[in-house]
């Protein structure tokens, strides 16, 4: 008989075909969430008094941060990036051998604006196969609501053809979103095909901090680049299934050290 947590994400797997997002409740203990949010509330703190977030490039405002190289900030998101459950609904989306592509933290201050519609794999050439070439996680550490900035969904965009697209006419459909809320240890699983943003924070004082895990296939080139960016002190901290998801393990040729002749994990 399946377990509880296997059926929610058996019906999580059903909502990723059908609308290509899907939410799962309760993943996260309360102690969990406490931690990670606890260690992010610090962590961005110091970044935003050293100044550290102000880049205008962000769409979405001074209001929200941005929080950037996580896996060198603490151990508990290394844990969200590995989660099983996380894992299981990527693995249900990309190749078996995927790669973690960023681990980031997205936080929407009150009167934080929308981000721009977009979808996740722009950098992908147009036909796209028929599967996603990437995927999100975004981990709850609040209960996630339409007042405090929840993640907008146009719901079933990941089937369209997106031959023709652009800024333009994706904005254009802001009135087709919905608001994809949650609890606090809830996390919401995103195919890298479907238009999506940041929502505005129309909350007097309250921010809200989710966690963003961004996987790839494994023959695309990653959002951060581990071997630069990872500290030394952080390497041997790295289970085994990290080190496979930040690229030590090569792929079908790709990932080489010295030739393709290498076996198992290189540090």
């Amino acid at each position: 008989m399946p377990t509880p947590t296997q059926r929610k994400v058996d019906t999580a797997v059903e909502s990723l075909a059908d609308r290509g997002f899907a939410v799962v409740p309760g993943v996260l203990s309360p102690e969990e969430v406490s931690a990670a949010r606890e260690q992010l509330v610090a962590i961005a703190a110091a970044e935003r008094a050293a100044g550290i977030d102000r880049d205008p490039r962000w769409e979405d405002g001074p209001h929200n941060q941005r929080v950037f190289g996580l896996l060198n900030k603490g151990a508990v998101f290394a844990a969200l990036a590995e989660h099983p459950v996380a894992l299981a609904l990527v693995g249900g989306l990309l190749d078996p051998a995927f790669l973690l592509s960023s681990l980031t933290a997205n936080i929407t201050g009150p009167q934080g604006r929308p981000m721009y519609l977009h979808y996740d794999q722009d950098y992908v050439p147009l036909p796209w196969p028929p599967a996603p070439s990437v995927a999100n996680v975004i981990w709850m550490l609040d209960d996630f609501t339409e007042e405090n900035g929840a993640t907008r969904f146009v719901p079933g965009s990941h089937l369209e053809d997106h031959t023709g697209w652009d800024a333009e006419s994706m904005a254009a459909r802001a009135g087709e979103t919905v608001a994809i809320g949650g609890p606090a240890g809830a996390l919401v699983c995103i195919d890298g095909r479907v238009l999506h943003q940041t929502g505005a924070n129309r909350t007097g004082g309250e921010r809200r901090h989710g966690v963003i895990a961004y996987y790839c296939q494994p023959w695309i080139r990653q959002q951060e680049n581990a071997s630069l960016s990872l500290l030394p002190d952080v390497w041997p901290t790295l289970s085994a299934r990290m080190r496979e998801l930040v690229g030590l393990r090569m792929f079908k040729g790709l990932g080489c050290v010295a030739g393709p002749t290498q076996r198992g994990l290189r540090v």
